[in-house]
């Protein structure tokens, strides 16, 4: 049985991440195979600790990272403020211990690649992905299109961009592969509007609503045609889940770790674009400055 570990316990994915493994039998999404076995509490509510483990049956709570090194073979760092991400999984790469880090990895480039360096350096996979990356509704496009290459696609979602932006690019990523070139957003106070162009010539466009009420939802197209699709299911936990158990046998990471750096600096591009008058942003521009996202949510 893997032991898990969850670092940082005030999003919401912990209590997916709980009732994936500390759940019975009857849950229509439990995986065998691995249990949180502690959590490390990081300033988080003291109702919120108890919550968790009368609900999940987790007996031990630690105050620092560190202190589960020896009780656990993996861990998951969940906490939403991406700027405490490496910090916290440093202590479990260090030690070869293989680490999912929730959405966003980090909030500048420094971070991101110390975190991925380090997890290279001592030879620890690491996981940083958008759920959504792994949802059914994707999958099923990308299947219905099969060998045929996308040569536009639009996504759209609700949300931000330092917070949720990450559902998209990381979508996009999984669709089109990595290679994007030059990012520019004409965004204003009540949406991101970005646009996407690749060395090779294909595109995408990236829209990001403050209101909430839209799905994540998009658009293919090919030289065939157009296929849309919306995301309903929430199996996209569970099916993440199994992606990084699979790393954790494997010591393979599922995604490259430069297509989880590009999602990343697409994101850090579009913020500066509209900082800049809505300018194409070349990514090799976000390679040798040090750009950090700024959050307007927490």
């Amino acid at each position: 049985m893997i032991r898990l570990g969850i670092v940082s316990l005030e999003s919401t994915h912990v209590d997916a991440f709980c009732r994936i493994f500390n759940s019975d039998s009857s849950e229509p999404e439990h995986i065998e195979g691995a249990v949180v076995v502690a959590l490390c509490n990081q300033d988080n509510d003291p109702a919120r600790i108890a919550q968790l483990q009368q609900q999940w049956g987790v007996e031990i709570v630690v105050p620092n990272p560190r202190d589960l090194l020896g009780m656990v073979d993996a861990a998951l760092v969940c906490g939403r403020d991406g700027s405490r991400h490496l910090e916290q999984a440093a202590p479990f790469l260090a030690e070869g211990l293989p680490v999912f880090v929730d959405k966003p990895m980090a909030l500048d480039l420094d971070d991101a690649q110390g975190l991925l360096g380090l997890a290279l350096d001592a030879g620890a996979p690491v996981m940083s992905a958008s759920g959504l990356r792994y949802s059914e509704e994707l999958e099923a496009t990308l299947e219905q299109i099969g060998y045929e290459e996308i040569v536009h696609a639009n996504l759209i979602g609700p949300g931000e961009l330092f917070f949720y932006g990450i559902h998209l690019t990381d979508m996009l990523n999984a669709a089109m592969g990595p290679g994007v070139q030059a990012v520019s957003n004409l965004g204003e106070m009540e949406f991101d509007l970005i646009s996407v162009s690749y060395a090779d010539g294909r595109s995408a466009s990236l829209q990001l609503l403050r209101d909430p009420a839209p799905r994540h939802q998009g658009q293919f197209f090919t030289s065939d045609g157009a296929v849309r699709f919306e995301i309903h299911a929430h199996t996209f936990y569970m099916r993440t889940m199994r992606q990084f158990l699979a790393m954790i046998e494997t010591g393979e990471p599922p995604i490259a770790y430069e297509d989880m750096l590009e999602a990343l600096v697409v994101l850090l591009a579009a913020q500066r674009s509209q900082q800049q008058g809505g300018r194409a942003v070349r990514l090799s521009e976000m390679r040798s400055a040090r750009e950090t996202m700024q959050p307007t949510i927490h």
